[in-house]
């Protein structure tokens, strides 16, 4: 009776044991995380004889990697790093591993990408955290993870381990002049909650060096809501954007994700077309020596104004806007 009660325990831990490990551990994402941007996937191969793995996002299988050989071994070890591109919402990742050409294993994520488009994050995922202790223990081998503040803020691309992995946030047009020049630890701090997490938020944070805004802002009789809120980063992207003043989008499509009923209606006027005003598509009047196209800044001031509806000229009177470029 004895040893049938020790071999039920055996085999029991047997099992504990392998249903613990699982087939890889996903390090960022990490499971049911929401992410606000395309970055990176990185996980660990939890078994050393994998030959080749494959990745299948929301349905749509990729090419089979090879992650047998020496050579990526010899770069990569048992990790995989590849290059993220979300769909906005919920995202599935299926990683099936094979070895010498059969199937073993298979392991799954669910990741929520919030782009710029405002939708809401299921409360069943949570933001996505990098810099935590059970994460960063697998990078430590390799990366510097506990930087000092000179370190992040070397201006030397080498020297500074925070552009390693995050140089692909300046790989835009449009980039921010502290994230630019890698002054990283500015607005960082190795010693924030959670770690590396800015000490300051929006307004808080950017008026310490935009201090010519915060100015000109409290001269305004009308502020824009989100200007006044403080939510700098509800249109910026602090480090960096293919848009102009690092918008999170095109100027156009950045306001009218939030005011979306101007697409179904006529603007200002009803033309001779049959349509509104233009809100594109034509160069702008007032700036035609920039070469730019009409946009909703042409006529709004996006941080506000003088008069209701944040008209560039603070006219008054809709009519006087209409003759800065229809003056007859």
């Amino acid at each position: 009776m004895l040893k049938r009660v020790v071999l039920v325990i055996s085999i029991m831990l047997l099992v504990t044991s392998t249903a613990a490990k699982a087939a890889v551990d996903f390090i960022y994402p990490g499971p049911n995380s929401s992410v606000t941007s395309s970055g990176h996937l990185i996980f660990k191969i939890n078994q050393s004889d994998i030959t080749s793995l494959r990745i299948t996002l929301n349905g749509v299988a990729g090419d089979p990697v090879n992650v047998g050989s020496p050579e990526y071994r010899k770069l990569f070890q048992d990790f995989f790093i590849a290059q993220s591109l979300w769909d906005p919402g919920a995202n599935r990742v299926i990683v099936d591993l094979f070895r010498g050409g059969q199937k073993i294993e298979s392991a799954n994520l669910s990741v929520f990408f919030a782009d710029a488009g405002g939708q809401k994050v299921p409360p069943e995922y949570s933001p996505v955290i990098m810099h935590r202790q059970e994460n960063e223990r697998f990078c430590q081998s390799c990366h510097t993870m506990n930087p000092t503040p000179a370190q992040m803020n070397s201006s030397i691309e080498k020297e500074n381990p925070c552009y390693v992995c995050h140089k692909k946030m300046l790989s835009v047009k449009y980039v921010h002049g502290p994230a630019g020049t890698y002054s990283c630890g500015y607005c960082h701090s190795s010693k924030g909650n959670p770690k590396h997490a800015v000490a300051k938020r929006g307004a808080a944070l950017c008026y310490e060096c935009h201090s010519d805004m915060a100015v000109q802002i409290k001269k305004k009789k009308f502020v824009h809501g989100p200007v006044e809120a403080g939510m700098c980063e509800a249109c910026h992207d602090a480090h960096g954007s293919q848009n102009e003043s690092q918008l999170l989008k095109p100027i156009n499509e950045l306001c009218l994700s939030c005011h979306g009923h101007i697409r179904g209606q006529v603007h200002v006027v009803r033309t001779t077309t049959g349509e509104g005003h233009p809100l594109s598509g034509k160069k702008n009047p007032t700036k035609l020596a920039t070469g730019k196209d009409m946009n909703c800044v042409s006529c709004h001031n996006p941080h506000g104004g003088m008069v209701r509806y944040f008209f560039v000229n603070n006219a008054e009177e809709r009519m006087l806007l209409c003759q800065m470029c229809h003056n007859k």
